[in-house]
């Protein structure tokens, strides 16, 4: 039955007959593992929203995309993750639990790749979204989704920029930070310093919302409290982090 299944959604974000090895590894590897640590039921859960969403959105998000080969606005080390869309059934569940009036506010997603965060978030309520990526490729491919997401979201106002997360502007009434695990602690680090010294100009409160949190003790070791966190079985899904 697990074969079945895992057999389905390789079909399902499989493009073409020319799928490189290495990527069919990486999918194994993240199938195998969720199994190992969210159990079948959420493991099921989180592949059938996988293909409804991206149909029902008309974007297409699936592919793992290594950053090897491609135009970077920043330098290229260990420190910037692969793309890798988070799970639509996370996603929903997660936005959901960040209070309305954050909602028409500024909201970043840092390491947008194409653009999968912003169009759920979109979907969730939020109309202010700006999606940045330091692989020129990637921008590209979120623009072109957009340009098909449009045609059902006539109103969407979501913007993609080709930016080094370190470098970026923040607009003085952010709300909402969304990472997906884009990178390193060394990078995570100077993006939250980049967060704080906006918040102490511009006083506020905000929230970070970090699917795959890796490096936690970043934003808890600067004053973030948790305001919420997702579980699954033996899987932290992620934190919602407040500072104010």
């Amino acid at each position: 039955m697990k074969v079945i299944f895992f057999i389905k959604i390789i079909n399902s974000i499989r493009q073409d007959s020319t799928f490189e090895a290495m990527k069919v590894f990486q999918y194994i590897y993240y199938f195998l593992r969720s199994l190992f640590y969210r159990g079948f039921v959420n493991t099921f859960r989180m592949l059938t929203h996988e293909g409804k969403y991206e149909k029902q959105l008309g974007i297409n998000t699936h592919r793992i995309v290594n950053l090897n080969n491609l135009t970077l606005a920043g330098k290229d080390s260990d420190q910037n993750h692969h793309y890798q869309g988070a799970s639509y059934y996370i996603l929903f569940s997660i936005f959901n639990h960040i209070p309305i009036e954050t909602k028409v506010l500024p909201f970043i997603d840092y390491g947008c790749g194409k653009g999968r965060a912003l169009f759920v978030a979109e979907q969730c309520g939020f109309t202010n979204l700006i999606g940045i990526d330091i692989a020129l490729e990637l921008i590209k491919d979120a623009n072109e989704n957009k340009l098909v997401y449009k045609k059902q979201n006539p109103g969407s106002l979501i913007h993609f920029a080709f930016s080094d997360a370190i470098v970026y502007e923040i607009p003085a009434d952010t709300a909402v930070f969304y990472f997906f695990n884009p990178f390193g602690a060394a990078i995570l680090q100077k993006v939250v310093d980049n967060i704080k010294i906006s918040v102490s100009l511009y006083p506020r409160k905000v929230y970070c919302i970090y699917l795959n949190p890796k490096y936690k003790e970043v934003f808890e070791r600067n004053d973030f409290k948790v305001f919420y966190t997702k579980k699954n079985k033996r899987y932290l899904e992620g934190i919602i982090y407040r500072l104010e």
